[in-house]
């Protein structure tokens, strides 16, 4: 928190309208007008954001059920691969035992796989794309229409996490990847009983480099993510792909709330949802049905905190939709 949240927090209800009275006539005298954005972002209320994104889900998907059902379907979707995938393969994996799974069936279970996976990723674009419309800032939560649109706003935001992924995947293929490869001829050689004792010596660097390796990948992913949260609303509000990777835009916004805030602002919404789903996980057969039920509320919910958050730097591009918490 800042000296000056911590001096206007101490400070009665009178005397801090008083001051803030002062202070916004000091603005209209200055002539300044990045100083309102600057006096904005410090009076940042984390509750009201909450209860806003609360009230928006809340009001949205009960008072119109049809909304709450399409989406859970829309969230369903890129299950449906998968459980293909174990229905048409289950049988014939059944019939064999471990030991004796033809590599011929072990091959076709890893394409199936990946199809699995990228059909998948292809029938999540209708909930990403319906998500767009809640960072777009449309107030109440719009209905699940326009189908065409939605699937095609949602591969381009596929597009747009996938660029922002490979300098990660990037990172591990030459770090951890290189250190794995290093280790094949150590593993590759091992007697079937090794003696891991006298292998540590030559394993422990590359297990080293396989660990330093995937910290700087997860912190690259942090600081990507950082950067991506603003980039995609950027994209939703423009339609243009090229605006999620405007980095000058996106830290001048970032810079307007202030990054702690902004940062802070993150982790306790991340740190919401953790808590529902892990609190959820302990309820055996019935919890994962409740989070499938709730998955709409806790998406809707997340969306349009980051639409707050987003307004909450005054967007000169859209001002009608800026929020001050």
């Amino acid at each position: 928190m800042s000296r000056w949240s911590l001096l206007v927090s101490g400070i009665s209800g009178t005397e801090r309208d008083r001051l803030l009275t002062l202070f916004f006539g000091y603005l209209l005298i200055s002539g300044d007008p990045t100083l309102l954005s600057r006096i904005s972002v410090i009076h940042m209320d984390y509750g009201k954001m909450i209860r806003d994104s609360f009230e928006y889900a809340k009001d949205g998907l009960t008072k119109n059920p049809k909304t709450w059902i399409m989406l859970i379907v829309l969230t369903l979707l890129p299950v449906i691969p998968f459980i293909l995938l174990v229905l048409l393969m289950g049988a014939s994996l059944m019939a064999y035992t471990e030991t004796d799974i033809p590599a011929s069936l072990i091959a076709t279970l890893i394409m199936g796989f990946v199809i699995a996976f990228v059909m998948a990723l292809i029938l999540g674009a209708f909930s990403m794309g319906y998500l767009l419309k809640i960072l777009r800032g449309e107030v109440p939560l719009p209905e699940v229409t326009g189908f065409g649109t939605m699937f095609v706003d949602g591969i381009k935001l596929l597009v747009i996490e996938i660029i922002y992924l490979i300098p990660v995947l990037i990172i591990l293929a030459v770090t951890a990847g290189a250190a794995l490869i290093s280790a094949l001829p150590i593993l590759m050689s091992m007697p079937a009983e090794p003696d891991f004792e006298a292998l540590m010596p030559g394993l422990m660097p590359i297990i080293g480099g396989m660990i330093a390796g995937i910290l700087i990948a997860v912190i690259a992913a942090i600081i990507l993510w950082l950067l991506a949260v603003v980039g995609v609303v950027r994209f939703a509000r423009t339609g243009k792909i090229g605006e999620a990777f405007n980095f000058s835009a996106i830290l001048a916004t970032i810079g307007k709330i202030r990054w702690g805030t902004y940062i802070l602002a993150l982790i306790i919404v991340v740190a919401i949802v953790a808590i529902v789903e892990v609190i959820l996980s302990f309820i055996p057969y019935i919890g994962s049905l409740i989070l499938i039920l709730i998955s709409p509320f806790i998406m809707v919910f997340m969306h349009r905190y980051v639409c707050i958050l987003y307004d909450s730097a005054g967007n000169p591009a859209d001002p009608s939709r800026s929020f001050t918490p």
